[in-house]
């Protein structure tokens, strides 16, 4: 499902934005909380320890570390089935309770979208240009992979705040 947006696949819309959701370490600070910009930046683990997200095979945004989660086809799912509030809140920095609470948020939506669409006519997810034999096709994403790659969105957050970091979101 993730692999043909990874190359080669652009969203038909105005907002031709990519996404790169990246782990942010947080920090208590006597002002509150405040994101430490440090060089494990984008990690959740140190440079010379096995990834954690290593067997997930989350899509990897070209600016993304191996933590990362290429954002963009969830985003972008979300906005075509009229998820449009949670599809512009993947653009936004989160901490580690905010993360964790979207992950729950996501998949609400999924299942919702699942339940309302159970007996009627399933709407396809988002339209995305397909490079092929030198031609470009336009592609609409089947229900139930747009759905699949919501729930795979949720779980990247879930799994990231789980391990103690909010979220950045890079675009």
């Amino acid at each position: 499902m993730w692999e043909g947006r990874l190359l080669g696949l652009s969203f038909l819309t105005d907002n031709d934005m990519g996404l790169d959701c990246i782990p942010l370490r947080f920090a208590l600070t006597a002002a509150g909380i405040s994101n430490e910009a440090d060089e494990q930046s984008g990690l959740t683990h140190l440079p010379d320890e096995p990834c954690p997200f290593a067997n997930d095979n989350f899509p990897i945004g070209m600016l993304g570390t191996c933590c990362s989660l290429r954002g963009k086809a969830a985003a972008y799912e979300l906005a075509a089935l009229g998820e449009t509030e949670l599809s512009n809140r993947m653009y936004s920095t989160m901490t580690i309770e905010e993360a964790g609470a979207f992950a729950d948020e996501l998949r609400g939506a999924a299942d919702r979208l699942e339940q309302t669409y159970a007996d009627k006519p399933k709407p396809e997810g988002a339209s995305w240009n397909n490079f092929a034999d030198g031609k470009v096709t336009p592609v609409r994403t089947p229900f139930d992979e747009a759905l699949a790659t919501i729930r795979e969105a949720a779980r990247w957050y879930e799994k990231v705040a789980t391990l103690g970091f909010g979220v950045h979101a890079w675009y």
